[in-house]
């Protein structure tokens, strides 16, 4: 029976390629001290015939006394492993060598000590976290994990892309530089088939960088469809929705009143807490618009600045421009802040907004203030001048500048059972420009409330006295009236409700109801204002809430005498299990016990006895239908004379239906129709309607289609708005989204977000059933 020999032939000798299983440390196996198991080749010397290989240690070698920490080891498993002493080691068939998180998988590796390079040909795999790269044969450092391999595909976890390469190599932290790729995010049916995809880049060179989370490619081309639509001598783009600098996607669109637009943004990210955005835009029927907006945040302060110019109008021979800064600053109980609006001309809304609530704006506000709040205190001065814009044949009064304001609140304040609070307000109220014939002038206020609030389970009860006293020192007042005009006025009121409640079912729901009456009692004593201006004061708008006020007039130039009950019941279904509140209804009504004095002309016009019935209803009448609905009724013809009704279903996302209506009698006559639905698995469609019965006209107009089968979607939509009584502008989106890559065209989704509520970007992934 022959045995092997004590000392088992080195690596240096080892003449024959042995079929071996290895699980240790190639740490280990490489210093000669160390000894290694493996199974013998059965054709090799040493085997008995009736029994295994015996296996002796050598008797100079030695464990190493300095165990090899975990995370540094090496361990390998190949069929066959042999050597030439400490300058390679040789490593066939279903290789695999793991350290740390590296793993490479091949059908040979030749492994270098000196270098820690692993050589690796036949079905090479290189697995690190994110990342899996395939190749015929690559080259790994396995201290560093830098990596090169030839002709390869990729796999990045992180952003989902993959594809294929000439050349790749990945510097062992984050990126991946590659040599004549095809990259795409699509699902393709293997990342050598990356040129499959619905869309692709081709380049002479993209890296990849997962740290910065962007790419960069020089000599791209992107390919969509298998049709090129963008070719760039350099390209970057964000793989994650990380900042980063450089050009962002082109937007390109049509407008009705200024032609095609075509707009290349540039985006500088200074640094983590101030960013900038350049929108270069060429517009054919105006010029060239350059546009910015710079950002800055830090933990007290928060600035945004926008403008844009466009030199010599080709329309108006003018140069048009806006600009808008908000800025606010907040340390401690201390605050300041700017908000500043202007534009070049009355028409800059009508001819470049790209909203109707942008072009309905008419009072563009210049404010800047400082404050402080500590405890119940909180006071601020304010300097607030505006802009009126004077539309033809729509000219409205301009307000008041404000120059400066100065005001002082204390919040309710406990003190026993009672709370007290207060304000106090001087304001020089001055006319805008050079009208200065209008009444103007300071005015002086202060309004002190002390209320006592008593609170049960069954019931509240809250007696409330507030006493209000201003004064004037004006200028070009009305003949016969007083110069200095002064008013003192107590108000008193007592508000009381009463609450029942029951376990019922609210739609197959088990809820508890509860009902809710409540007795508000206001009296004012009369005193004539008339000698007072109107320098901020109008007619409130009346709602269900507005009929519990103290006071029927907004600002502080009139308070009006009341000697008057309000009337109401509310109703609210709250679910037994978490209290959460499903639904409300509540109606109520003013009594007039006396008839009200003091009336604004040419304003409004005497009150009765009654005031109109206030209905309001808001919830969720199911899991999937909302409710919000307001009417207002007059008890003497039964006639609504104000009326808002919201109803929104939303079975899921990417489905969304809303319908409203608005009347005012004689002033608003309006319907509201949105939605968003997908008609298929790949499509959707989007659209507003807003139209004005009593103008016969529409008001605000949007319809779209979506596509997306996956990777990539497509939209287009049209929109139709009012800009001025007579005019309307008409916008047409065009936008293609290259998921992972960017946006091309013009970008419709902040349109879509605002003019439909619920509204989700379409990504093709919703069941139409």
């Amino acid at each position: 029976m022959s045995r092997l020999k004590k000392s088992p032939p080195s690596l240096a000798n080892a003449n024959q390629p042995r079929k071996s299983t290895v699980a240790v440390a190639l740490a280990a196996l490489l210093f000669t001290q160390c000894a290694f198991a493996q199974q013998a080749d059965p054709n090799s010397p040493g085997k008995d015939e009736d029994g295994p290989v015996k296996l002796k240690m050598d008797g100079k070698a030695r464990i190493s006394p300095k165990q090899i920490p975990e995370d540094d080891a090496t361990y390998i498993n190949a069929d066959k492993l042999y050597g030439n002493g400490d300058q390679e080691t040789f490593l066939e068939g279903n290789v695999q060598i793991k350290r740390k998180d590296v793993q490479i998988n091949s059908d040979s590796v030749t492994y270098s000590p000196i270098t820690d390079e692993a050589k690796a040909k036949g079905n090479v795999v290189v697995q690190q976290p994110g990342i899996v790269l395939k190749a015929p044969s690559a080259s790994v450092k396995l201290g560093s994990k830098e990596t090169e391999l030839n002709q390869p595909t990729f796999e990045l976890e992180k952003i989902h892309g993959s594809g294929k390469a000439s050349k790749a190599l990945f510097d062992g932290i984050d990126t991946l530089t590659l040599e004549n790729p095809d990259y795409t995010v699509c699902k393709v049916p293997s990342p050598s088939q990356a040129d499959k995809g619905d869309w692709y880049i081709k380049a002479d060179r993209l890296e990849l960088d997962q740290g910065d989370e962007v790419g960069r490619a020089t000599g791209a081309t992107v390919v969509f469809k298998d049709t090129p639509i963008l070719k760039a001598p350099y390209l970057s783009f964000p793989t994650t929705d990380r900042r980063k600098s450089g050009f962002l996607a082109p937007s390109f669109g049509t407008v009705s009143n200024s032609g095609a637009e075509l707009t290349l943004p540039y985006y500088w990210n200074i640094a983590p807490d101030k960013d900038m955005t350049l929108y270069p835009k060429i517009i054919t029927g105006r010029g060239f618009q350059l546009g910015t907006q710079t950002r800055y945040m830090t933990q007290n302060n928060l600035s945004e600045l926008k403008y844009d110019f466009l030199p010599n109008d080709n329309k108006t021979s003018t140069n048009r421009y806006a600009l808008s800064l908000q800025d606010t600053y907040r340390k401690g109980d201390y605050s300041a802040g700017l908000n500043v609006n202007k534009v070049s001309d009355d028409n800059y809304f009508v001819d470049f907004s790209r909203s109707q609530a942008v072009a309905s704006q008419r009072v563009l506000l210049r404010e800047g203030f400082l404050g402080y709040d500590a405890g119940p205190w909180r006071s601020n001065v304010r300097v607030v001048r505006q802009q009126t814009l004077q539309l033809q044949n729509d000219i409205i009064v301009a307000p008041y500048d404000r120059l400066p304001e100065l005001n002082v609140a204390m919040s309710p304040t406990r003190y026993g059972d009672t709370f007290v609070s207060a304000v106090g307000q001087f304001t020089d109220f001055a006319n805008p420009g050079s009208n200065t014939t209008r009444v103007a002038g300071s005015r002086a206020v202060s309004r002190a409330s002390v209320f006592m609030p008593i609170n049960r389970s069954a019931f509240s009860f809250t007696p409330k006295l507030s006493v209000q006293a201003t004064s004037y020192n004006l200028t070009n007042q009305a003949p016969g009236f007083d110069s200095h005009p002064s008013s003192i006025i107590p108000t008193a009121s007592l508000d009381s409700t009463v609450y029942f409640d029951r376990k019922t079912t609210f739609f197959g729901q088990d809820v508890n109801q509860t009902l809710e009456p409540r007795l508000y009692y206001l009296y004012t004593p009369y005193k004539d204002q008339s000698a007072q201006p109107l320098f901020d004061t109008s007619v409130s708008d009346q709602t269900f809430s507005r009929i519990f006020s103290e006071n029927r007039y907004s600002g502080y130039d009139r308070v009006g005498d009341a000697n008057q009950v309000t009337l109401a019941v509310t109703s609210r279904f709250n679910r037994v299990n978490t209290g959460e509140e499903l639904f409300s209804a509540a109606i109520g009504q003013r009594l007039y016990l006396k008839s009200p004095q003091v009336i604004l002309p040419t304003v409004e016009s005497p009150l009765n006895n009654k005031s109109d019935f206030f209905i309001t209803g808001r919830g969720k009448i199911t899991r999937d239908i909302t409710l919000d609905a307001t009417s207002q009724i007059s008890p003497s013809t039964g006639q609504q004379q104000r009326g808002n009704i919201n109803v929104s279903y939303g079975p899921s996302i990417g489905k969304q239906l809303n319908a409203g209506y608005r009347y005012t009698r004689g002033q608003i006559n309006q319907f509201d129709v949105s939605g968003q639905w997908p008609v298929s698995n790949r499509w959707s469609a989007v659209g507003r309607v807003n139209y004005s019965v009593l103008e016969s006209r529409l008001i605000e107009g949007v319809a779209g289609l979506e596509y997306s089968p996956g990777c990539w979607a497509a939209r287009v939509v049209l929109q139709r708005f009012a800009t001025a009584p007579s005019l309307q502008t008409t916008s047409i989106f065009l936008q293609l989204e290259l998921t992972g890559l960017g946006r091309l065209g013009s970008n419709p989704l902040d349109l879509l977000s605002r003019t439909v509520p619920g509204y989700t970007p379409f990504s093709g992934n919703f069941n139409p059933q």
